[in-house]
């Protein structure tokens, strides 16, 4: 079977339908869809293993939660999507079959990117497409008219990390370090961890004040112990902020 090669118009020989072929005219990567063939790029990881403790305990902090990895080293996982670009808002479509809506939120990564080719991948893991474009491209049908998309393999680093006492797969997309979650148990985020602080923090030194106005003789001692209590558990609280990391 041959087939044009969307690149360059040379034809291409295919002769194992499963696969990922390249052009041998100026050796793109292709992938055979249902209607048609598809450029194929690969994009490079800029982020490194041990690079993905301290991105996972920075993101932890920012919800006001610890974030405890275990020994194992991080999997290196090559993800399909089908990335629409070209006109209109840049978006990555999941092409493998998932339910996590949290893919759906991932954008196309500023990284350098190749043709795919198995060589670069090494011994990472490489997920096969199976959402054909044109399905993909039906989820904006109520939109302007999109362009066909293109296969994208982005790498991404899958690590489990335990959370809120729960244990959890985390990804971390490992171009732009963004984290891909299904959860996060008990993130109520770092604002509202500092407002919850504050209220038991007033709460406390109102609760030592109101004793002082009810029993008079001892009304400057207890206000001043107020100030020093409400003194003492912000500093104590700052720290345990600060040894977080």
């Amino acid at each position: 079977m041959r087939i044009p090669c969307p690149q360059c118009g040379g034809e291409v020989q295919l002769r194992d339908p499963e696969g990922f072929p390249a052009c041998p005219f100026c050796g793109a990567g292709l992938v055979l869809d249902r209607t048609g063939v598809r450029p194929h790029v690969l994009y490079r990881p800029r982020v490194t293993p041990a690079e993905v403790p301290p991105l996972l305990r920075r993101w932890a902090e920012r919800r006001g939660l610890r974030a405890s990895l275990g020994p194992e080293t991080p999997r290196l996982i090559y993800y399909p999507f089908w990335r629409y670009a070209r006109e209109g808002p840049r978006r990555l479509v999941p092409a493998w079959a998932t339910l996590e809506p949290q893919w759906a939120a991932l954008r196309p990564p500023e990284a350098e990117q190749v043709s795919f080719d198995t060589a670069h991948v090494q011994a990472a893991v490489v997920v096969e497409p199976v959402v054909p474009e044109a399905a993909a491209r039906g989820r904006f049908a109520d939109e302007h008219p999109v362009p066909e998309g293109d296969l994208v393999h982005v790498p991404v680093y899958e690590v489990a990390v335990r959370l809120a006492g729960t244990r959890l797969p985390v990804a971390v997309e490992a171009c732009s370090g963004t984290v891909v979650c299904p959860g996060t148990p008990g993130g109520e985020g770092a604002n509202a961890a500092v407002v919850r602080r504050a209220i038991r923090m007033a709460g406390g030194g109102l609760a030592i004040l109101a004793v002082a106005v009810a029993v008079p003789l001892f009304g400057m001692a207890a206000i001043a112990a107020a100030a020093l209590a409400v003194l003492l558990y912000g500093v104590l609280a700052l720290e345990g902020r600060g040894g977080g990391g």
